[in-house]
C-alpha cells in the first residue's frame, strides 16, 4: 500500500491582535519615514519649482541679450545653464564676427569643458574645430573631430566630422587614406542623410579629376587704349593723348586733311619749347616757349599766317511752336419768358326787361 503523501502545514496567518501588536511597536518608525517622504516629495517639488522659474528667467535674458557685454552677464548670473551654455555659443559667433578669432576659439574650448550635458555639445565641437582649421591649427582640429566621432558615433555631425577628416588628409596630400574614409561613410554610418553621404562621393570624383588644391592667379585683364574708348562725337575735334605718362596731347579737326598739329610738352624749367606746326609739309613751324626759358631767335623765312580751327557750331535748338489758344464760344442767351398777357374781361350787358302791354279798354 502507498503511503499518502503528506503536506506541510501552513503558516498560521497573523491574527488582529499580532498586527495591532506589530503597529504599536513600530508606530514611530512609521510616522518618522512618513513625514521623511512628505518632507522629501515637498523639497522636490520647491527645487524644481526654482529651478524652473530660474530657467525661464535665463531664457528671457539670453533672449534679450544682443552685445558680448549683456551675453556676459548671462553667462556670470546663470552658470552651468542651458541658456548660459546658449550664450556662449552665440558669443563666440560675435568675437567671430568681430575678427577676434583666437578668443572665439577660446570660447568655444571652455565651452566643450563645462558643458559636456549640452544638447549643442556636438555642433559646438564641429565648429570649433572648423575654426581651428581655417586659423592653421590642423592638429587640435583633428582632435575636435575625432572627439565627435568618438561620442556621437550614430549621429548626422560625426558624419560631417569624418569627411572633415577625411578633408584634413586629402589636404596634407594623402588622397589614398582619404579617399577609404569617403568611400566608407555609407557603411560607418548606417542611416545618415543622403546629402552628407553625397558629400563624400563628391569629394571621391573631385579627387578622380585632379582637381588643383591649391588656388592660383588668373591671367592679368587685357590693357585698355584710352583713345579707343573715349567715343567719337561727329563734326567735334578729336582729342588723342599720346602719353599717359606726360602731358603731349594731338587736335586734329576731321573736317579738312591740312589740320594743324599742337604738341604740348611738359612744363618745367628744362622742358623743350612749345611747337605749333601747321599739317602742310611745305610750311614752317612756329616755335612758342616755354615758360622759365629764353624765347629763340626768329626763322629768317616770314612765319605762315596761323590756321584756325573752328569747330562747327552746335545745331540750334528748334523755336517752340507757337502756343495754340482755343476759344469756347459763349454760351448762347437764354430766350425771354414773357408771361401770356391776361385776357381781357368779358362784359355782360343784362337787357332791362320789357313794359308789360296795356290792358285793353282801359
Amino acid at each position: 500500500m502507498s503511503q499518502p503523501h503528506l503536506q506541510p502545514a501552513a503558516a498560521p496567518l497573523p491574527t488582529a491582535s499580532s498586527m495591532e501588536t506589530f503597529l504599536e511597536e513600530n508606530f514611530k518608525k512609521i510616522l518618522f519615514v512618513c513625514i521623511a517622504a512628505i518632507i522629501g516629495f515637498v523639497l522636490y517639488g520647491v527645487v524644481n519649482y526654482m529651478n524652473r522659474a530660474k530657467a525661464i528667467e535665463a531664457g528671457e535674458a539670453y533672449a534679450s541679450a544682443k552685445t558680448v557685454e549683456d551675453l556676459d552677464v548671462v553667462i556670470s548670473k546663470y552658470a552651468g545653464s542651458l541658456s548660459a551654455g546658449n550664450a556662449l555659443l552665440q558669443k563666440a559667433d560675435l568675437l567671430w564676427e568681430q575678427n577676434k578669432k583666437t578668443t572665439s576659439v577660446d570660447i568655444l574650448k571652455e565651452f566643450a569643458d563645462k558643458y559636456k550635458t549640452h544638447p549643442l555639445l556636438s555642433q559646438a565641437l564641429l565648429a570649433l574645430g572648423g575654426k581651428q582649421e581655417s586659423t592653421g591649427n590642423r592638429s587640435d582640429a583633428k582632435l575636435a573631430f575625432d572627439r565627435i566621432v568618438t561620442e556621437f558615433p550614430t549621429s548626422d555631425v560625426a558624419a560631417l566630422a569624418q569627411v572633415r577628416l577625411g578633408d584634413l588628409l586629402w589636404a596634407d596630400g594623402k588622397e589614398e587614406e582619404a579617399k577609404k574614409i569617403y568611400d566608407g561613410l555609407a557603411a560607418k554610418f548606417p542611416g545618415v542623410a543622403n546629402a552628407i553621404l553625397d558629400q563624400g562621393q563628391n569629394r571621391l570624383q573631385w579627387i578622380a579629376a585632379k582637381l588643383p588644391t591649391k588656388e592660383v592667379d588668373g591671367p592679368p585683364k587685357p590693357k585698355v587704349d584710352p583713345a579707343a574708348a573715349t567715343p567719337s562725337i561727329p563734326g567735334m575735334p578729336n582729342f588723342k593723348v599720346n602719353s599717359p605718362a606726360g602731358l603731349s596731347p594731338t587736335i586734329s579737326s576731321p573736317t579738312t586733311g591740312n589740320s594743324p598739329t599742337i604738341s604740348v610738352g611738359p612744363n618745367g624749367a628744362t622742358s623743350g619749347p612749345i611747337t605749333i606746326s601747321p599739317g602742310s609739309a611745305t610750311s614752317a613751324p612756329v616755335v612758342v616757349p616755354a615758360s622759365g626759358m629764353p624765347a629763340p631767335a626768329a626763322p629768317a623765312t616770314p612765319a605762315p599766317a596761323p590756321i584756325k580751327v573752328e569747330a562747327p557750331a552746335a545745331p540750334s535748338a528748334p523755336a517752340a511752336p507757337a502756343p495754340v489758344k482755343i476759344e469756347i464760344p459763349a454760351a448762347p442767351a437764354k430766350p425771354a419768358v414773357t408771361a401770356p398777357a391776361a385776357p381781357a374781361p368779358i362784359k355782360i350787358e343784362v337787357a332791362p326787361p320789357a313794359a308789360a302791354p296795356a290792358k285793353p279798354g282801359q
